[in-house]
């Protein structure tokens, strides 16, 4: 049965937008460049709750009964949820904040700032902190690793680096990304991945596709990719089962790949072409959470590949052959051929970025720090 995406709805002001599930998943929670947190009870909750943070919020994570955001005004803050209300400051910055996420037990939260730092921060005593340096532009992105051992970053240097998070060191960097000196000017958001269990994989979104670097080898094993996907991959996220990994991308585009064929099995395309700049799995799998950057909210529901299977992919099974595929666009294509990769170390893309909106700006409205360095 092909996905169902249910019809969007306006939740902020035009912006950088989020969205992350509860543990139930019952429950969505977004943030925006309004400057609030909204409480969603399911897709078509008409008065969702909501608390103002401050002029705007560039970033939430939730685990349990802690909420976290990242806001204009430098600080990173926690609050108790579902009330909202504020329980402190975790750290700060000099600058904005741009990301912020729990690691699987929710005793320590990452940041990344556009200060070029990383701080990785324990929630029961906020004065334990690692401060990770290294990175010479704004970061765009953290990841934990499941086994919180590492943690990876993406800066707008254009590196992205996986770090040693006890002994403060960086393990592995890569270059490979286009380098700007602010983050609204960033092609990507590269909002990074980690295989769910044991972290085999990093996935890293690259240009208009996604790389998969192997843990502890730190080798690049494998790519995906997809032939209508033409413009840069702004965030990926795995299932629950760490089988399949979605991709959402400048101008719209949503695309769900099974991991272990390369296997394109879920195609979508924004309803009017703006760019996603988050995504979420429902806990169980099957329900996918969006956000674009005009403030609203989406759902694609029913996912349910061919086969059914959910085990996660050994690494020798990443490296069956491709075959090309035509995409239908904007309808779920349950029956897609295997996807090409596409081709490494690609230093001549020189394509002109058209925004989602068709005006000529940059895609810096996807997040618009104010204080980017």
């Amino acid at each position: 049965m092909p996905c169902e995406r249910k019809p969007m709805r306006y939740g902020h002001a035009e912006g950088h937008t989020e969205v992350c599930f509860d543990d139930t998943g019952r429950v969505l929670v977004t943030c925006g460049s309004d400057g609030d947190v909204r409480i969603w009870d399911g897709l078509d909750d008409d008065d969702p709750k909501f608390f103002t943070v401050g002029e705007k919020v560039f970033s939430v994570a939730l685990k349990g009964n802690k909420l976290v955001t990242a806001g204009s005004n430098h600080l990173v803050q926690v609050h108790s949820y579902p009330q909202g209300d504020p329980e402190g400051i975790l750290t700060r910055f000099t600058a904005s904040p741009t990301h912020v996420t729990f690691n699987p037990s929710g005793s320590r939260v990452a940041a990344g700032a556009s200060d070029f730092l990383v701080k990785v921060v324990e929630v029961a005593d906020s004065s334990q902190q690692r401060t990770l340096r290294g990175h010479q532009a704004p970061v765009l992105s953290v990841a934990f690793d499941p086994r919180d051992h590492f943690l990876a970053s993406a800066s707008c240097d254009g590196s992205v680096a996986v770090w040693n998070i006890e002994e403060q060191t960086r393990v592995i960097s890569w270059s490979l990304l286009n380098k700007t000196n602010d983050v609204t000017n960033a092609a990507s958001l590269c909002r990074l991945a980690w295989q769910p269990g044991a972290g085999k994989l990093l996935a890293v979104p690259v240009q208009a596709g996604v790389h998969l670097y192997e843990r502890g080898s730190w080798e690049h094993v494998s790519s995906l990719s997809d032939d209508q996907l033409t413009q840069p991959i702004n965030v990926v996220s795995w299932s629950p089962c760490g089988r399949f990994l979605a991709a959402g991308g400048v101008g719209g585009s949503l695309t769900i790949w099974d991991v272990p064929s390369k296997l394109c099995v879920e195609r979508q395309k924004h309803e009017r072409g703006f760019s996603l700049c988050a995504l979420c799995w429902h806990p169980g799998g099957g329900r996918l959470a969006y956000t674009d950057t005009e403030g609203r909210l989406g759902l694609l529901d029913g996912f349910c590949p061919p086969g059914g299977g959910s085990d996660a992919p050994d690494l020798h099974q990443l490296f069956d052959e491709d075959d090309d595929g035509l995409m239908d666009e904007g309808q779920s294509d349950t029956r897609s051929p295997r996807a090409t990769a596409p081709p490494e170390d690609d230093d001549d893309d020189d394509e002109i970025l058209v925004p989602p909106t068709g005006r000529g700006r940059s895609r810096g409205a996807v997040l618009d720090d104010d204080n980017s360095q």
